[in-house]
Formats: structure tokens, C-alpha cells, sequence
């Protein structure tokens, strides 16, 4: 059998997390700048050679969109009077643009129907004055929150997010190429949402514990891929209390 030696990651690169007791060390993984010319599949096996057995690699569901080419043209998109109108009304967080771009506001139209977003629109109108910040989107669909882009350096591109089916089936089949499990997740400073994971991966719930403080960082850092890994405690030795020793197996 022949044996690969895959490199390992250096120490410091590592951040690590305690979660519900149990540590977990995370690593946010630099790329080049990746585009839709590069595959996902091929950009993950390229940079995460330092994946073990036992880990998640966490992927930017942006990242997902554009490599598998499931992003939309904003070209393809025409904002009619009432996207620019309720578009002009949103107000966006720090850094964001938002629904506020037209083309999105109308892709937004597009899928979830006008009545909805009619709705949403109705209930931010008339608790906006009250203070009450958040009602468009407690009303509207979460893909009127999850849809990224319309922003550089992706003017041109919208990217909508994958349904948990469809993230889920991406996730195993990537698994199978990685050998460890998959996530795709789309995390920000705002919030965090776990799109979908392989059957080798952490638990969603867990996972978004995890990344609570997202350590992927945002889109200018370049690190659209992650490595979480469980932190494993030696075994304690019978009759040794408040002592461990590691335990090895094979061959010494």
C-alpha cells in the first residue's frame, strides 16, 4: 500500500472553541481568488490538503454558487417600478447593500410572489415609525435574507442559496471526494445559517455553535474554506484517577 504524507498545518493557524464542554479547533482555509472558472471539488482538494479523518470542511456557500455555476446574471434580471420602489426603502446594514439593490429586490419578487413581498413591505411601512426594526423580513421568505451579490467584485452576479436538499446532495458528494465530511454554510457577522452537511460532518446545530463568531471572516479576507476539528482527550487510564495517559493502538 503506498503511503501519502499529507502536510500539515501549522499550529498557530489554528483557533480554538469550547462548545457544549468539548473543544474544537478551527482553521480558515486562504485562497487565490477564486472565479467560475476554477471547480469546487478541485479548488477544496487543493487547499485543504491539511483535512484529516475526523474533520468538517466548511465551505462558503457564495463560494458554492460561483464554482458550480448556480449563480444568476443581474443582465438577466429587469427590476420593474414596484422592485425599485420598495428597493429605495430598504436600509441595509454596515458594509451591505441588501435588497436595496433592484435586481435582487426583483428576483426576490420573482420567487417568493408579489403578495408576500407586498405583505413585507406593508408591515416594515407601518412599524418602521414605531421603531420596530426586521418586520420585511420576518415576513418575507429567508430567501429575501440569504440571497447574496450585486455587489463587487460580483456586480454582475446574484447568487441565490441552495435549499437544504440540494446542499445536503452537494455536501455527500463532495465527501466522497475529500474523505471527510462537508458543510456548506452561509456565515456572516449578523448571523449564521448551516445550509446543509454530509453524513461524516458535524451536526448542523453543533456546527453552528461552532462558528458562532465566524472565523471564516468576511468576503475581503480570502478564506472561503474551513477545517473544523474535533480536539480528541487521551482515554484516562483504569485506576489513575485525575491523571491520562494517551493510548496507542497498532505497532509500536
Amino acid at each position: 500500500m503506498r503511503c501519502i504524507t499529507i502536510p500539515a498545518i501549522e499550529s498557530s493557524a489554528w483557533t480554538t472553541v469550547t462548545v457544549h464542554g468539548n473543544e474544537f479547533q478551527r482553521f480558515a482555509v486562504p485562497t487565490r481568488w477564486l472565479d467560475e472558472k476554477d471547480g469546487l471539488a478541485a479548488a477544496l482538494l487543493e487547499y485543504t490538503e491539511g483535512r484529516q479523518p475526523g474533520d468538517t470542511v466548511v465551505v462558503s456557500e457564495k463560494v458554492a454558487v460561483l464554482l458550480l455555476d448556480r449563480w444568476v446574471p443581474v443582465a438577466s434580471v429587469r427590476a420593474r417600478w414596484d422592485a425599485r420602489l420598495i428597493a429605495r426603502f430598504v436600509r441595509p446594514g454596515p458594509g451591505a447593500r441588501g435588497l436595496s439593490h433592484p435586481e435582487k429586490m426583483q428576483y426576490v419578487i420573482n420567487t417568493a410572489g408579489r403578495p408576500r413581498i407586498y405583505a413585507a413591505a406593508a408591515a416594515a411601512a407601518l412599524t418602521r415609525p414605531f421603531g420596530i426594526r426586521g418586520a420585511f423580513y420576518r415576513v418575507a421568505p429567508t430567501l429575501a435574507r440569504d440571497i447574496d451579490g450585486g455587489r463587487r467584485p460580483y456586480e454582475d452576479k446574484l447568487f441565490p442559496p441552495f435549499t437544504t436538499d440540494e446542499a445536503t446532495e452537494i455536501c455527500a458528494d463532495l465527501e466522497l471526494k475529500l474523505g471527510t465530511g462537508v458543510a456548506i454554510v452561509d456565515i456572516n457577522d449578523a448571523y449564521g445559517s448551516i445550509r446543509g452537511v454530509s453524513r461524516g460532518a458535524l451536526p448542523a446545530r453543533l456546527l453552528s455553535d461552532v462558528l458562532v463568531d465566524n472565523p471564516l471572516g468576511q468576503r475581503q479576507t480570502g478564506t472561503p474554506f474551513g477545517i473544523i476539528r474535533p480536539v480528541r482527550r487521551p482515554a484516562p487510564v483504569e485506576g489513575q484517577s485525575g491523571t491520562t495517559k494517551p493510548v496507542h493502538s497498532g505497532a509500536e
